[in-house]
């Protein structure tokens, strides 16, 4: 269950991550609170998918602030998109 939990919010900071790298205007609280998730979870966990998430979550920040957007959003969307893919698989073998 805390995959799967985990998964959402990680598909919620990579939305976020997404509004903020096409500057579409969204709610300010959405975006303190992907990064601070991503930045938590890689405090908490200190393993190097976790780490990886810090730097995500202090990218996303940054890239607010400032008003970035980089080659650096497709690395971190072809991340999230691989760790995704393989807790949906890991869940649905687990399930079976």
């Amino acid at each position: 269950m805390i995959p799967i939990l985990l998964m959402i919010l990680d598909l919620l900071a990579l939305t976020s991550l997404t509004l903020v790298q096409f500057k579409i205007s969204f709610a300010f609280q959405f975006l303190i609170i992907s990064s601070i998730y991503l930045i938590a979870k890689g405090f908490m966990f200190r393993d190097v998918m976790s780490i990886i998430d810090l730097l995500c979550g202090v990218y996303l920040l940054v890239a607010f602030i400032f008003g970035i957007s980089s080659f650096l959003y497709w690395i971190i969307l072809g991340w999230f998109i691989y760790k995704l893919f393989f807790v949906v698989i890991f869940n649905a073998l687990n399930f079976s």
